[in-house]
């Protein structure tokens, strides 16, 4: 009677890889910084295994019920071969009755064993697909907010928690825009408590800090806050990283000089601080500090203002809002908003920009804000790969995201590639300052960027914000894929 039941064990064997397959995929798609995917990806896993458990217990009792039926027929058979051995006649005719049972049972059992693997198959099948629009819906997340793994150390000497993503969000405070009176007391009753309310005079704007209700981590605060308020403006005060801290595999050139074109570009920087340097000689530079803490790093922002210098810039207004010791300097949402004020308030026309992080609905605002108001911002693309999630700021649609080439206009191979991607520039082995002394070679995204912020200021100098926009991609040369590509962008600037 063994027979019955291999119909359910071949079928169930064919089908176990595809729940094999539900679980692993999902584990592979998850960002190992979010809790939330973990557990999605965790639920599919489990259904799956359910499922097969469900099947393997209902094989094993299929197996009894065969041996049970096998025994019984052994035993009719040989009852009937005692009992009939005067009565020949009487003997086949119960032999074929008995043959007739046994046939009819096995059909059954092959059935019921056909029935039970459809079954699975059709269970394993909606867990694979449900698994499949989990990991369509992360994907869609990760292109909307970014991906948070290779966030999740930063700041962690501020103890953060985390969003419902995996990004490090300032622990027990969230973030308003603007509030009403009204609105602030509604908060109140809810056991909000304003920290700080910031005026930001030139982007026209009031940023609130708001201590959560004891108890209360942020992102259920987060939610609460919004339940209360719909019409307000709230999110976490979001950590940001470097796009990129030069290493000491970067090449250095010894006391060689920059070249510099003619030009009296004014130019913003919200990056490090800057160090002096010979090739920043003959450049006005305001240089205000946001961050307001020790170990204030210099590296990154000394390099991007030569190379802004050797474009041209005879003015540079800098801004940092990076803070932390090691290669791991970070800064936070409410830092770079107080910078994007000063540069709007110093009527800067082009801001450079080298940090990524998520999405975050009150810096969205109020970069929004400020290109509205004639300060365009030039940001780099990202160093997470081709296949890493948009980087923002860079990714918002205002504003304009450069990757890097290389002499031979091959891109970056560490390059982030996507449909925000707005043009390409020099960026791989790329002279600049090093603030250490001397000449050194860098590459990333971060040292493609200053060449196509000065190429928007000399721009600006003429042209109105929007026209110098629509100038940059009709005057970019075509690289990669004809015409538009999420590669290169709209092509090189020169």
């Amino acid at each position: 009677m063994t027979r019955s039941s291999t119909p359910s064990r071949r079928l169930l064997g064919g089908i176990c890889a595809i729940a094999v397959a539900i679980g692993s995929a999902g584990m592979l798609s998850a960002d190992p910084g979010r809790s939330q995917d973990r557990d999605r990806d965790r639920e599919d896993s489990d259904r799956a295994e359910r499922a097969l458990e469900r099947a393997e217990r209902d094989a094993a009792r299929a197996a009894e019920r065969a041996a049970r039926d096998e025994a019984r027929y052994v035993d009719d058979r040989a009852e009937i071969l005692d009992k009939t051995t005067d009565d020949p006649v009487r003997q086949e005719r119960e032999l074929a009755k008995l043959e007739e049972d046994r046939a009819e049972t096995l059909m059954k059992a092959q059935e019921e064993a056909i029935k039970d693997a459809e079954d699975l198959a059709e269970e394993l099948a909606k867990a694979q697909e449900e698994a499949a629009e989990d990991a369509a819906e992360r994907a869609e997340e990760a292109a909307e907010y970014g991906s948070s793994s290779e966030l999740s150390d930063i700041a962690e000497g501020e103890n953060p928690e985390y969003d419902e993503r995996g990004f490090p969000v300032r622990r027990g405070e969230i973030v308003g825009l603007s509030l009403s009176d009204e609105q602030l007391a509604s908060l109140g009753q809810a056991g909000f408590e304003v920290v700080r309310r910031h005026e930001l005079q030139a982007l026209g704007n009031w940023l609130h800090r708001l201590k959560v209700p004891e108890g209360m981590d942020a992102p259920t605060a987060l939610a609460a806050a919004r339940d209360a308020e719909p019409n307000a403006t709230f999110d976490f005060t979001h950590y940001y990283a470097m796009q990129y801290v030069p290493s000491g595999n970067d090449r250095s050139l010894g006391a060689a000089t920059l070249p510099r074109k003619k030009g009296r570009l004014t130019i913003g920087m919200i990056d490090t601080a800057i160090v002096s340097h010979p090739a920043l000689s003959n450049v006005s530079i305001t240089q205000r500090d946001f961050a307001d803490a020790e170990g204030v790093p210099k590296a990154h922002g000394t390099a991007v203002a030569s190379i802004l210098a050797s474009e041209g810039s005879s003015t540079l207004y800098v801004a940092n809002i990076f803070r932390g010791r090691g290669k791991r300097p970070f800064t936070s949402a409410d830092t770079i908003v107080d910078a994007l004020d000063w540069m709007v308030a110093k009527r800067v026309p082009v801001v450079n920009m080298s940090l990524s992080g998520p999405r975050n609905a009150i810096l969205d605002r109020l970069i929004e804000q400020a290109i509205g108001r004639g300060t365009l911002i030039v940001a780099a693309a990202g160093n997470g790969g081709p296949s890493a999630p948009p980087a923002y700021p860079a990714a918002l649609p205002p504003v304009i995201a450069v990757t890097a080439v290389d002499q031979r206009n091959r891109v970056y191979r560490y390059a982030n590639q996507g449909r925000y991607i707005t043009v390409s520039a020099r960026g791989v082995n790329e002279p600049a300052a090093n603030a250490l002394g001397g000449i050194t070679r860098f590459s990333g995204t971060s040292y493609a960027t200053p060449h196509v912020a000065a190429w928007m200021a000399r721009c600006r100098t003429k042209s109105s914000p929007t026209s110098c926009a629509r100038r940059l991609r009709r005057s970019a040369q075509d690289l990669g894929a004809k015409g538009y590509d999420p590669v290169y962008g709209y092509g090189l600037i020169l």
